[in-house]
């Protein structure tokens, strides 16, 4: 070989070797520019996992998680699978198999899974587990997603203040839950603050399906004066409300716009979108950004809002709540919420 010919082929291949480099380089750029995040998982990598106490049917509670996970996979290209009708002893078994399968997510939806998705958590330390509830998190890979209660809460108490005649109100809600406490004390607070001498009272009914026993809460408050109920008690709560239909009093739905229950009694509903909070809560471990805490979506993330007033509210008062409203989204407004030591 000559010299003249060893030197070219010297220098093609310096050119060969320099041009693999840039690529590298423009590509890592690239990857950069793209607005990924440091440990963040790619679509193709992405995979969510849920967990369900009930069927993903049931019209209610199980069905909101798992249209939660139907949007995950819509908006963020997750890979998903679900587990329905799983008890909580079973929760170790069903998310224990997603963990092991890689698994970014699994989501435990309930409060119930908390005591086994501690121990799962330990077990995986690489997999990022949610439970829907309230809960603490553990500072690392397992937190929990809920709403801002207070917000919605201060709002429908807002309404329920501008609709009262007698300056008697009331929430009724199924089982006494911390979130549930958290949206009575601020609809108490939100009603206050439209007309401070409102009376206030609360009642739990300790269950969502028992109709006869959220249909005597709502008779027994009826006869006591009071004439706007907010009902959040599911199956239970559309008893409370056709009662104040037959009384022709007011009520305040909850979770759906639940004005087709009673046109005419309506005024509006908290409306909450689950799904909407799954999604947050998926995108911030997308994103790299889980840090294993609680996490609270509303307003602002549209996981929630009021309902419309379907003409059973005066305008005046309309702007009023609106008012209120841009108030809390500004932060102008607090309707922070203090809970308290957690029940033993």
């Amino acid at each position: 070989m000559s010299a003249n010919l060893r030197r070219r082929l010297i220098a093609l291949a310096i050119i060969a070797a320099l041009a693999i480099i840039a690529s590298v380089i423009v590509g890592r750029r690239r990857s950069r520019d793209s607005g990924a995040v440091d440990g963040a998982a790619t679509p193709a990598t992405f995979r969510v996992a849920i967990v369900l106490p009930g069927p993903h049917d049931d019209h209610e509670w199980s069905q909101a998680g798992y249209e939660g996970l139907q949007l995950i996979q819509k908006e963020l290209g997750a890979t998903v699978a679900y587990s329905e009708n799983v008890p909580s002893a079973g929760f170790d078994e069903a998310a224990s198999g997603y963990a092991a399968k890689g698994f970014t997510l699994v989501i435990g939806h309930g409060a119930e899974y908390a005591e086994h998705a501690e121990a799962v958590a330990q077990r995986f330390p690489r997999t990022k587990f949610a439970l829907v509830a309230l809960h603490p998190g553990n500072n690392r890979n397992l937190g929990a997603l809920r709403f801002r209660e207070g917000e919605i809460g201060f709002l429908t108490g807002a309404v329920a203040g501008l609709r009262t005649k007698t300056k008697k109100i009331a929430y009724i809600a199924g089982m006494k839950f911390r979130h549930l406490e958290e949206q009575a004390a601020l609809f108490e607070r939100g009603a206050k603050a439209i007309d401070p001498t409102i009376e206030f009272a609360a009642e739990w009914l300790g269950s969502w399906t028992d109709v006869e026993k959220a249909r005597g809460a709502a008779r027994g408050l009826i006869e006591r004066g009071f004439d706007v109920l907010s009902i959040n008690a599911d199956k239970a709560g559309l008893s409370g409300i056709d009662e104040a239909r037959r009384a022709g009093v007011y009520a305040i739905g909850w979770n759906l716009d639940q004005h087709d229950v009673a046109p005419a009694t309506v005024v509006t509903s908290g409306v909450q979108r689950m799904p909407v909070v799954l999604l947050e809560g998926a995108r911030l471990v997308r994103q790299g950004r889980w840090e294993g805490k609680q996490y609270k979506f509303g307003l602002r993330e549209g996981a929630q809002d009021l309902a419309p007033f379907h003409g059973l509210l005066a305008r005046e008062a309309a702007a009023t709540v609106s008012r209120l409203r841009e108030d809390i989204l500004s932060g102008k407004l607090d309707v922070s919420y203090s809970e308290g030591p957690a029940p033993p």
